[in-house]
């Protein structure tokens, strides 16, 4: 009985196929771009994971404010650290292997004509080992690099002052609030993408006396980083740093100590909520695509109305008939959901190319978009499936 219910549904639906198609279509577009959307975005969290889990789990950064709450960090009490605090808790800690204060700001950079906006990072030549960093042109900065107006550049601003010629030996200019100092290209960063507080590739690093002295103009600093000696040591290194900076401003609300596993874990609750945000938005249209299908279910119901009429006089039952229209709901959105799910996984290949981020399309996205797809069918076919069943077999028979 099930199996001629199913062919009679799909008689049914290619009946009129302009119709149908433009249901499926609805449909296929709202799984399409759910797919699209969430996969993209899983790909986005797993490379920015990646990069920070590359780095090890020994990598400290000691910022200004106390965090609040579950993975937020409360506004910065002004700036509390200087270069000596970062000299003191090296000596100060037994765990701790290199560290490095940091001053970052966004900040103009020009080249000739060209010009962009980039994150200007003054640190100390431990930075390279903390963060384990190589050049693909050139070289690092050095301890004897200090007070020099040198500076490497990631490789995406690299392409974007200098296009294909090489940027080494060349001149960059940055505009700061004193005004405008110049810098000489030593080496170009391999591609390393996002790395704690910053992206190495559209970046400029230049020495921190350099910074301090000709660009920010402070005795203050903007972090700490630290590199602990082994991963089985962070927690003692913690509490060393905690114990340093306790005894300076007996207050825990002055500063963070913040590790990679406090990182990851912030990460994969902001990617969490971002991936619900951009999936309910793609899943608007699934709604009203739905929305689209019982439209269409009810005018095909008016359309069958003799045709209801004649089944129920040969003994059709309400539940058949109610079976009937709930089959052909599920069918149509059913084949729109494996559609979007091809489409979805094309477009979002296409797009991933284009924004240079992995397409990650799991299992279970596959799953839950068939499972929706089906659920919606059974949702918005059961109102006409039930207007159907209830039709007086007489009054359907005088129907014209």
């Amino acid at each position: 009985m099930i199996f001629e219910m199913l062919k009679s549904a799909i008689r049914s639906i290619l009946s009129n196929k302009t119709r149908t198609f433009l249901s499926v279509l609805g449909i296929t577009i709202g799984i399409a771009a759910v797919i699209a959307v969430v996969s993209l975005g899983e790909g986005a969290g797993s490379s920015i994971k990646k990069n920070i889990s590359s780095l090890g789990s020994n990598i400290l950064m000691i910022m200004p404010g106390k965090t609040a709450g579950k993975g937020r960090l409360a506004q910065a009490v002004g700036d509390v650290f200087t270069e000596e605090d970062a000299d003191k808790l090296l000596a100060y800690s037994t765990s701790l292997d290199g560290v490095t204060p940091i001053l970052t700001m966004q900040m103009n950079v020009q080249v000739g004509a060209v010009n962009t906006i980039a994150n200007l990072v003054g640190a100390k030549s431990d930075i390279w080992s903390i963060l384990q960093i190589n050049v693909m042109e050139g070289r690092l900065t050095l301890p004897s690099d200090e007070s020099k107006s040198v500076c490497v550049i990631g490789q995406k601003l690299k392409e974007d002052l200098f296009g294909d010629e090489p940027a080494i030996g060349k001149s960059i200019s940055i505009l700061t609030p004193a005004g405008k100092r110049t810098f000489t290209v030593v080496g170009v960063l391999e591609p390393a993408g996002q790395l704690l507080f910053f992206r190495p590739d559209e970046a400029v690093i230049i020495p921190f006396k350099t910074a301090k002295l000709r660009v920010f103009h402070t005795k203050k600093v903007s972090l700490i980083l630290a590199k602990v000696r082994e991963p089985e040591l962070t927690q003692i290194a913690m509490q060393e740093i905690d114990s340093y900076f306790f005894k300076k401003f007996h207050s825990e609300d002055r500063y963070s100590i913040i590790s990679q596993d406090y990182i990851l874990q912030t990460l994969n609750e902001s990617l969490t909520i971002l991936n619900l945000v951009l999936g309910g938005i793609a899943g608007i249209s699934l709604l009203v695509g739905g929305i689209g299908i019982m439209n269409i279910m009810l005018v095909s119901v008016i359309e069958r109305t003799r045709e209801i009429g004649i089944r129920k006089a040969l003994g059709a039952t309400r539940s058949s008939i109610l079976l009937q229209f709930i089959l052909e709901a599920v069918i149509v959105t059913l084949t729109g959901g494996i559609f979007g799910i091809v489409l979805g996984a094309i477009a979002g290949k296409i797009i991933s190319r284009f924004i240079n981020i992995p397409f990650i399309l799991s299992p279970a996205v596959v799953l839950i978009a068939t499972a929706i797809s089906t659920a919606i069918g059974l949702f918005f076919g059961v109102f006409p499936a039930h207007k159907a069943s209830k039709l007086n077999p007489v009054e359907a028979l005088r129907y014209e």
